[in-house]
């Protein structure tokens, strides 16, 4: 009996397999980016984008996954259902092609991080290079307690008991920002959005310009975990939110559609260098794109921001191949794809439920 448990891989190459396995099956269109780096048992990794549909569509529904890798367990999970059962009842009209793009981020994915080979936030990434280097002073300032060099026990208590103090003193907003926005001249340090164009960056630019431009209408999901309450879901949008965008992400999605641009309003901080930033660039003014970052809550914040800082401490100055190596790595899996079955179940449901409001949208404007 299907439940979606079974929709959920244990490591990438697994993930990978089954998407490509299911794809077939559905006679999808497919074209692999590999990368450089191999998998942990020297495995090709890749962005897999599968094609359903015209090949000169009129319209088109994205949905991609993994572009920060451990968050691709999810994602992969949620097109693997949609590519087993969801698809047959999505009734998308005929001039709308339906795109999969399987790991943005194959590396994290397969190595257990949110970051790149390079330790690049890929969704940190979209930026001018360098002149769209913002400067972080801030983060800066909060370097050695972000980016600790050792895990003393006793040090960690001190260093933690300092941020929850700045949290306070500044509130929980203000820090989240200062944090997560992403920052350019700390390679070594979470949220690094890199000093120059990565390699899946301009694979999603390829795959806009070669197949996305000669559309009228894009409507794109990119799939998240970590943020939020437990297995809701919002759509975040990387617009103001009195812009056109906005109103057609109201249309579609209804109050899950929020703005980052809007302090409180969405649980993500307003990013530099998202990926909707680079689409847009890449089909500015010619096609009418309405991308949101579907993010689906796991833990509580605090939570899912240690498992991160322990992460990047891990591959910084640890050794993985070690019992706390091998910790860290759990707890990173568990931060961002809880082993709960109800999670999984109840996030599955709302991924499909977001997917279908987006067919729907399209079916309500066939003309």
């Amino acid at each position: 009996m299907v439940d979606g448990l079974e929709f959920f891989s244990d490591d990438y190459s697994h993930a990978r397999t089954g998407f490509l396995s299911l794809a077939e099956r559905r006679a999808a269109t497919v074209t692999s980016y590999p990368i450089s780096p191999r998998g942990p048992a020297g495995e090709e990794l890749a962005i897999d984008v599968a094609w359903i549909g015209s090949r000169e569509p009129r319209r088109a529904l994205v949905v991609s996954s993994g572009i920060h890798g451990v968050e691709g367990f999810y994602g992969s999970a949620v097109q693997r259902q949609l590519l087993t059962s969801q698809l047959d009842v999505l009734a998308l009209p005929c001039d709308v092609a339906l795109v999969l793009v399987h790991a943005i981020n194959p590396y994290g994915f397969a190595h257990l991080r949110r970051v790149n080979e390079s330790n690049v936030d890929l969704n940190r990434n979209f930026v001018d290079h360098p002149g769209g280097h913002v400067r972080a002073p801030e983060y800066t300032a909060l370097y050695d307690l972000l980016n600790p060099t050792d895990m003393d026990p006793e040090a960690e208590q001190a260093r933690i008991a300092r941020l929850f103090a700045i949290a306070e003193e500044q509130g929980f907003e203000r820090l989240q920002q200062v944090v997560t926005g992403g920052q350019y001249e700390h390679p070594a340090g979470i949220q690094f959005g890199g000093q120059r164009q990565e390699t899946s960056n301009a694979n999603v630019r390829s795959l806009c310009r070669a197949h996305l431009g000669g559309l009228s209408e894009l409507v794109w999901l990119d799939l998240h975990t970590g943020l939020g309450a437990p297995a809701t879901l919002q759509a975040i949008m990387a617009c103001p939110h009195d812009a056109p965008e906005m109103d057609r992400a109201r249309a579609i999605w209804g109050d899950r559609a929020v703005s980052m641009r809007v302090p409180g309003q969405s649980a993500s901080a307003d990013l530099r260098g998202a990926l909707a930033y680079g689409v847009a660039e890449e089909l500015a003014h010619r096609v009418e794109v309405s991308l949101a970052l579907a993010e689906v809550g796991t833990h509580d914040p605090v939570r899912v921001f240690l498992a991160l800082r322990a992460d990047n401490w891990l591959h910084h100055h640890g050794e993985v191949d070690s019992e706390p190596g091998r910790a860290i790595k759990a707890e990173l899996k568990e931060a961002f794809c809880p082993a709960d079955a109800g999670w999984r179940r109840t996030s599955l449901a709302v991924g499909a439920e977001v997917i279908a409001q987006a067919a729907a949208h399209f079916a309500a404007h066939d003309d």
